[in-house]
């Protein structure tokens, strides 16, 4: 394999749950969502909406919505008091919505994507929450209202921030990979 900047990076990327509060600055953020907007997109349509959210009040908005959602039957206690952690600390979250029209989920996802491995390249680390970010605007309209423009179907959500405490190696990843 050739290990160059950009493997280092898409090596580096994990799932976090659990963020240091450090902000991030205005020129990492904007690379973040610069890498995203120049994702590929069917056509070239470009059908993304980015809702960052970075205001102390926007993310205290965003927790207090979490908060309202009541937990899932059958919930183990460890997963229960991990959702009662709305925010993992994170200092950031970036919802990508669209319309439904054409390739709007790839080209969503595809975004996202690219922030993941723009952030990771510069040491901040992301969290993927889109079922609950999803559900908490499908349980809170008032919020969702505040922060998805009207018509736009929630593809992507995820936390930024700068790696917590716990940064545990994932191991090597496996797989099925054919080569014919």
């Amino acid at each position: 394999m050739i290990n160059n900047e950009t493997m280092q990076s898409i090596l580096a990327r994990r799932s976090y749950k659990v963020f240091d509060s450090r902000p991030i600055d205005d020129e990492a953020l904007e690379t973040i969502v610069t890498a995203g907007l120049y994702a590929p997109t069917g056509m070239n349509r470009q059908p993304w909406h980015f809702t960052v959210i970075r205001s102390k009040e926007g993310l205290e908005r965003f927790a207090e919505a979490r908060r309202s959602l009541p937990l899932p039957p059958g919930m183990p206690p460890q997963a229960a008091a991990a959702f009662g952690d709305p925010m993992r600390n994170a200092p950031v979250m970036i919802i990508v919505s669209a319309n439904e029209e054409g390739t709007a989920y790839e080209d969503c996802c595809l975004a996202m994507e690219n922030m993941f491995i723009a952030a990771a390249s510069l040491g901040i680390m992301s969290g993927w929450d889109h079922a609950t970010v999803r559900d908490v605007f499908e349980h809170d309209p008032e919020a969702r209202a505040e922060f998805i423009p009207e018509g736009n179907k929630i593809y992507a959500a995820a936390f930024f921030g700068y790696p917590g405490p716990e940064v545990k190696d994932r191991g090597e990843r496996k797989g099925t990979v054919e080569y014919k």
